[in-house]
């Protein structure tokens, strides 16, 4: 019987679709979900904000947000590159320019979208990677529309900036509707102010549009500039903070000496044990980033080294999902030295491991798949 074989340029063709796929916001329902992919923002910015395309601002459903009330965020896809820094932002803009200004009201510093190593799996459809709460701060105007912007800065993989945009509204209140008192009004006012004193939205890795500032190599955690951080901050795992490269501006602290636990929001699979998860508020302070010198038990994580071209590739993924290793030649394909796994080596000399379909392996001395099950292997 003839035996069945894949040369390894045709798997990665047929799995380009999955191998570019990232996460996207699911809930709250964003602008142009039709249209929405889970790519990033292009490296010289052009698509900011909220990924311009056809039908980018197109409203499936406006999501409602009082003020005070629980909101929380969940993903749609399974390539979390390990995590890394999210903010969620507002802007008064209904749609946003690249001209607006959005306002954060929380920043999530470390696992973020998921405290896993790697990826939580390979389905661009699928879910697992962690939820996240927030609410409406008592600064923003009620009775009014706002763009609300997710961004994440990906720890492992390609320097990128990914931003996903909702419509959403924040009520007035019965008492403010119902107009019973002069009084009642009153207690609805909120001075416009308060929510221009809110921390502008950090950008990088968007050429012009982040003024050139990029964040470290692959495997570092952004520590987002006390500038853009804001005071509603829920830092995730004690894992070393790294600052951004180039005009970024301001400064970067530690958390608050007194950090209070925030409930962690439970993911949509079965995961490890998730890092203990604080909400911290950060002074103004000058100096280089700091861990929390009393960190909580959690698993370990390793950060991924200064890449050395001539090393070899890193051992294969033991568990489902993806892990990172280093590898000598930007642009190629490599294979794991046991062929459960491939990637394509980057151009900061880093492979993203993926698992081989079931029932093929890689093989690194002919550059092709095979089917495990067949007895012999055929070249090309």
């Amino acid at each position: 019987m003839a035996s069945t074989k894949f040369s390894l340029a045709a798997l990665l063709l047929a799995l380009a679709p999955l191998a570019s796929t990232h996460v996207l916001l699911e809930t709250p329902v964003p602008y142009g979900a039709a249209t929405l992919n889970t790519n990033p923002l292009l490296a010289d910015g052009s698509d900011y904000p909220c990924k311009q395309r056809e039908g980018v601002y197109a409203v499936t459903q406006v999501n409602v947000m009082p003020i005070g009330q629980p909101q929380t965020i969940n993903f749609q896809g399974q390539a979390t590159h390990g995590g890394g820094s999210c903010q969620i932002s507002l802007s008064t803009d209904t749609p946003p320019t690249k001209d607006s200004v959005f306002k954060v009201i929380k920043s999530i510093e470390g696992g973020c979208p998921s405290t896993n190593p790697g990826n939580v799996g390979t389905d661009p459809f699928g879910h697992g990677a962690d939820k996240f709460q927030f609410s409406i701060p008592d600064t923003i105007p009620a009775g009014q529309n706002y763009t609300m912007a997710w961004t994440w800065f990906n720890k492992i993989g390609n320097r990128e900036m990914y931003m996903n945009c909702a419509p959403i509204t924040v009520p007035a209140s019965a008492q403010r509707r119902s107009f019973d008192s002069a009084a009642s009004s009153t207690l609805e006012e909120r001075d416009p102010s308060a929510m221009a004193a809110l921390p502008d939205m950090f950008r990088a890795n968007i050429g012009s549009m982040g003024n050139g500032c990029q964040t470290a190599i692959s495997g570092t955690v952004l520590a987002i500039p006390n500038g853009n951080v804001g005071t509603n901050v829920q830092r995730i795992g004690t894992e070393p903070l790294t600052p951004p490269i180039g005009n970024c501006g301001g400064t970067y602290g530690a958390p608050a000496s007194n950090p209070q636990p925030a409930a962690p929001v439970e993911s949509t699979t079965a995961a490890p044990v998730q890092p203990t998860t604080t909400t911290v508020s950060l002074p103004p302070v000058s100096s280089a980033p700091v861990v929390n010198p009393n960190p909580p038990t959690q698993p370990s994580t390793t950060a991924v080294a200064p890449v050395n071209p001539s090393t070899a590739p890193a051992a294969p993924p033991s568990i489902p999902g993806l892990t990172t290793g280093t590898c000598p030649t930007p642009g190629k394909s490599v294979c794991s030295p046991d062929g459960t796994a491939w990637g394509t080596c980057d151009e900061h000399n880093t492979v993203i491991f993926q698992q081989a379909p079931m029932g093929t392996k890689c093989d690194p001395s002919l550059g092709t798949l095979v089917h495990t099950k067949r007895s012999r292997v055929f070249r090309a």
